[in-house]
């Protein structure tokens, strides 16, 4: 049974139960997530090391940013060897020490770093499976005084500094009360579906109104607030993004 459904369903849940419990193990999926959202923007982890690499916990959701400080902390377990140097690309080998059950096992993975482009690749693949800075790769930028995490590394997926489209449609398990953005997103579409009713009559209207669509659009990325609405678990605050 998928893990989605532990607590819901079980072998012998019949349809009827199944569809009344899928309901409610998706309004549990958003109770989560706009928790998990409201203790992003509103509780701060506090760093484990001194290292400059680790003070993003204003960009990472607190969850991931709990996966990194474990990485940190495993970092204490490796041992960085340089290799060899062929032009730009440095290479390392990086030995580990993994508990597995009650053992002990050691691991080496060949690491590369790019000088050029201050970027770092391992064999194991680990950063592209998962999309999260390993150990490995923060050995490796330790060791060549790598002072601040290149953007690339940070994956738009776990920052909580961007502002997800979806979060701000309206579904059935919402109190739209409490989501100011719902709101003035339904309003601003359903003014949109009337304009574009009667832009689209004529191309000289289509045209003037995209390119007034793209004049306003720049000047609200360029000017936006300080402070943008937040809401989760009923109670409205200023989630400060950067």
């Amino acid at each position: 049974m998928n893990a989605f459904f532990d607590g819901y369903v079980h072998a012998r849940t019949n349809l009827k139960e199944f569809v009344d419990q899928f309901d409610n193990a998706l309004k549990k999926k958003v109770e989560n997530e706009n928790q998990a959202n409201f203790n992003s923007f509103n509780f701060i982890i506090h760093c484990i090391s001194h290292l400059a690499l680790e003070k993003f916990q204003d960009v990472y959701t607190n969850t991931k940013f709990k996966e990194i400080q474990q990485e940190i902390m495993g970092m204490i377990y490796c041992h960085c060897r340089f290799k060899k140097m062929d032009g730009v690309i440095a290479t390392y080998s990086v030995d580990d020490q993994v508990k597995v059950e009650d053992f002990i096992k050691e691991i080496t993975y060949t690491l590369y770093f790019n000088e050029a482009e201050c970027e770092a690749k391992c064999v194991c693949g680990l950063f592209e499976m998962r999309g999260i800075i390993y150990r490995y790769i923060f050995v490796i930028f330790s060791a060549k005084k790598v002072r601040e995490l290149p953007e690339k590394y940070i994956l738009d997926r776990w920052r909580k500094d961007i502002k997800r489209a979806y979060t701000i449609i309206s579904t059935s398990y919402d109190v739209v009360d409490h989501r100011p953005e719902t709101v003035r997103y339904k309003c601003i579409l359903r003014t949109f579906n009337e304009v574009i009713t009667n832009a689209v009559s004529c191309d000289e209207h289509t045209e003037e109104m995209i390119s007034n669509l793209y004049t306003m659009n720049e000047v609200w990325r360029t000017s936006k607030p300080s402070n943008t609405d937040s809401n989760v678990g009923g109670s409205t605050v200023n989630a400060v993004t950067k």
